[in-house]
């Protein structure tokens, strides 16, 4: 019996790889997306911060705004979360996904300016969420992602994705067909549901995680 193709669609530490390999799976990886960290400005002042990436997180603590910005600061996620406190950075509040912060926000600071620290391929989430509940916000790019698209043959047993960007990625020159996709968290899922509903969503969005699940799923 040949063994399971896993591709993963970001490049996995030494111990993610063995732990698949030891599931008897033929692994490879790949980085579908690059991240390209931009310089900017801030457009006004704000009241908080709002980061929901942690490359956003990345790119803010490279920026020279960082060393004045003791402003609050608002989050999605706990990796967001953890990257902004191991640099020293508060964080007021962590929320599981934009609706809960948003929520958040219109129940404690309504009359406050929030800015959203954001990427190129941001989804519409914040935005439109702020402008229903008539908050005051801004949004400036701090980075770029770029699609690096390939070609997958033969097609995969299994696919770990990591973001939607990631997705987009893979099936600009592939398609999901009878792959099942192990997904990071459930934006990302989501992004996959268009395709396919043979989908697994690990309980926290951790990537040793999405590849137990790869490994348990096909585990001989």
């Amino acid at each position: 019996m040949d063994k399971p193709l896993v591709l993963s669609t970001k490049k996995l530490r030494f111990d993610q790889l063995e732990r698949l390999v030891a599931a008897r799976c033929a692994v490879l990886d790949y980085d579908a997306i690059n991240i390209d960290f931009q310089t900017f400005d801030v457009p006004s002042q704000p009241t908080y911060w709002v980061f929901s990436s942690q490359n956003a997180v990345r790119s803010f603590l490279a920026n020279p705004v960082a060393s004045w910005a003791r402003k609050p600061i608002v989050c999605v996620g706990e990796k967001t979360k953890s990257v902004l406190e191991e640099n020293g950075q508060k964080v007021a509040k962590m929320a599981k996904n934009m609706r809960e912060l948003v929520d958040f926000i219109q129940k404690n600071a309504k009359d406050e300016h929030f800015l959203h620290l954001c990427g190129s391929r941001k989804l519409p989430d914040f935005a439109l969420g702020m402008q229903d509940a008539d908050i005051s916000f801004s949004e400036v790019t701090t980075y770029t992602t770029l699609l690096n698209a390939r070609v997958q043959n033969p097609e995969p047993q299994g696919l770990l994705f990591f973001s939607p960007s990631g997705v987009e990625s893979y099936l600009q020159n592939n398609r999901i067909g009878a792959s099942w996709c192990f997904c990071i968290g459930n934006t990302t899922a989501s992004a996959v549901r268009m395709h396919t509903d043979k989908i697994t969503v690990p309980t926290k969005t951790e990537i040793h995680l999405v590849v137990a699940a790869a490994a348990k799923h096909f585990r001989v």
